[in-house]
């Protein structure tokens, strides 16, 4: 009796230090040894790009699973006279890394998503270089959370453990970052209505457990270095008595930090084509410009399609 009394103190003891920490409320040291992993994961979204669209990547490798993701955001400068550029982004993610149980030479895959949510914003100054061509600095805070889901694979668990695990209420992770960009900015507008875009932007974001997490030891760095261009070029065509342009764009990524470890790949390059639409002398209030662009994206053992709806005030 008194050896049961201790086994469940002990038991309970150990149950609530795991509920304090949520990393361990998952699948204790398994998922602890994975949370740099899923910051990593948290940085492919929380990193801001101008191609802010619906990603889905597949792999021909096997330690890479299907990864979904969508982004949604943009910037302004505040005027000519005062460019204070304000930027913001808010992202979304699906991703399964799978982890494997064994027991003897029995072994058996565990699903584990993860969803993360990453809201990411950006402050600076942009600098006019010439007519055509500014600098544009921004310091930036990202904050976030991940969420694992934990019902079956902790049912699984508990029935191979014979562990109780009633205190387990859905494991997850809050993030935060900083870290900041550089970008050289390239714009042209031609009388004949071309337009042409070119963008060198390098990010870093630093990521940290947050909040009632901040003890779990992990961290990860978010590091993008990108080349985007865009092309528009008129078509004749018109809609509501507004010109038509078709869109062409092309861009190249160079990931070496751990969200390209994530991904099981250094470099992504991008190529996609769409049309714009113009709004300004429309019964639509506000927008100005309205433009839809599919994607193609391609990295060193993953492919993937994407959609981007972007409107201009």
């Amino acid at each position: 009796m008194r050896f049961l009394v201790c086994l469940f103190v002990l038991i309970g003891t150990w149950a609530s230090a795991a509920q304090a920490q949520s990393i361990d409320d998952i699948f204790g040291v398994a998922l602890r040894r994975n949370a740099e992993q899923a910051l990593s994961v948290y940085g492919i979204t929380a990193v801001p790009t101008e191609t802010a669209s619906t990603l889905v990547l597949d792999s021909d490798a096997a330690e890479v699973n299907e990864f979904r993701a969508a982004q949604l955001g943009g910037g302004f400068a505040l005027s000519e006279s005062f460019p204070l550029y304000l930027e913001g982004f808010i992202g979304f993610n699906r991703y399964d890394p799978v982890l494997l149980l064994s027991e003897g030479e029995d072994t058996s895959e565990l699903p584990l998503r993860w969803t993360t949510v990453a809201a990411t914003g950006g402050v600076g100054w942009q600098f006019a270089l010439t007519d055509h061509l500014s600098l544009l600095p921004l310091a930036h805070l990202s904050i976030g959370r991940i969420q694992t889901d934990t019902s079956i694979g902790a049912q699984i668990i508990a029935n191979q453990l014979d562990l109780d695990t009633s205190f387990i209420d859905g494991g997850g992770l809050t993030v935060g970052g900083v870290g900041g960009s550089l970008s050289l900015v390239y714009n042209q507008r031609w009388e004949n209505d071309y337009e042409a875009d070119f963008t060198l932007r390098h990010t870093h974001l630093h990521l940290r457990p947050i909040g009632d997490d901040r003890d779990i030891v992990a961290s990860a760095d978010a590091i993008t270095t990108a080349f985007w261009s865009r092309l528009r070029i008129p078509t004749g065509l018109s809609l509501f008595n507004r010109p038509i342009r078709f869109v062409t764009e092309a861009s190249g990524s160079y990931l070496p930090g751990d969200q390209g470890r994530a991904l099981a790949t250094s470099w992504l390059l991008q190529g996609g084509f769409g049309g714009e639409i113009d709004f300004s002398e429309t019964f639509v209030p506000l927008i100005t410009t309205t433009r839809l662009v599919m994607r193609y994206t391609r990295g060193e053992r993953l492919e993937g399609f994407s959609i981007g709806l972007a409107a201009s005030f």
